[in-house]
């Protein structure tokens, strides 16, 4: 039998018998990745069931890996109570691409559990073609002053990484959020502790415009092998970021493309009719 079926049903068999406790520790112990796929093959009352019993950090990832239909279902299922610590918990580029992909019931009820602040990137990110380096990016990313000491930077990234899309390139920027350069963590533990970022950063660096489409980000990330690449407006504020796993699925989509358009110029082998 397969390991996913089997695991189903030991699932569906604890809820039927209501050992509550016993399923709860179940999945807890599994990966998100298959907790999402189980939750995704339920009808919507069992998913809701199941979904409620996840630790909070859990159900925030599971939640990010379901498909847009149970997502949809569960959020209109849910009290705001628990809506909220789930949208807390979700990167802030997952909350744009769950936005997209929602009816506009389920829109407002995000959106009215979104802080103002929140709220506001939001709705700017939307506005971005949707091809082009702003709707790829994410505002997860570090953030340091060149007038920090090493010590000061990374206490920063202790108390702020968590949530970042990556800590291991940390954008310098000025007061004005221009970007002037980058650092990379490796640089940043092996430097003096009272060092200046100003000493030791790259000021040179490689950046993309929120306006440049998509095939110029891949292009980019193809030439230099980055894991990451930061995007500015048309004054260089730094934007955002993109990052390795965020350029995927648009390579992907790219290469589909291409192919479609292949597939449509192959001469068919069948003999045209007399």
């Amino acid at each position: 039998m397969d390991e996913q079926i089997q695991k189903r049903e030991q699932l569906q068999a604890l809820l039927e018998q209501k050992h509550y406790t016993a399923l709860i520790t179940e999945l807890s112990d599994m990966n998100a990745v298959d907790v999402a796929e189980i939750i995704d093959s339920e009808s919507t009352v069992t998913a809701l069931l199941l979904f409620r019993m996840l630790p909070k950090n859990l159900a925030a990832e599971v939640f990010a890996l379901l498909s847009s239909e149970q997502q949809s279902a569960l959020i209109t299922a849910i009290t705001d109570k628990e809506l909220a610590p789930i949208l807390e918990q979700l990167a802030f580029d997952d909350i744009v691409d769950l936005i997209e992909e929602m009816p506009a019931n389920a829109v407002n009820r995000i959106l009215s559990n979104t802080a103002e602040e929140q709220r506001n990137l939001i709705n700017q990110f939307l506005k971005y073609p949707p091809d082009s380096a702003g709707s790829l990016m994410t505002i997860e990313y570090v953030s340091l002053k060149k007038t920090m000491t090493i010590k000061q930077a990374l206490a920063h990234i202790r108390d702020t990484g968590l949530k970042k899309e990556t800590i291991y390139t940390c954008y310098v920027t000025d007061a004005n959020r221009v970007l002037e350069g980058i650092v990379s963590l490796k640089e940043l533990v092996l430097a003096p502790e009272q060092e200046l970022i100003e000493n030791i950063f790259e000021s040179e660096c490689i950046y993309v415009n929120t306006h440049d489409d998509q095939e110029s980000v891949i292009a980019v990330f193809k030439k230099y092998a980055f894991l990451a690449l930061p995007v500015v407006d048309t004054e260089k504020r730094l934007t955002g970021i993109i990052t390795v796993d965020d350029v995927m699925d648009a390579m992907e989509q790219e290469a589909t493309e291409d192919f479609q358009i292949m597939a449509a110029m192959q001469p068919s082998e069948d003999a045209y009719l007399d």
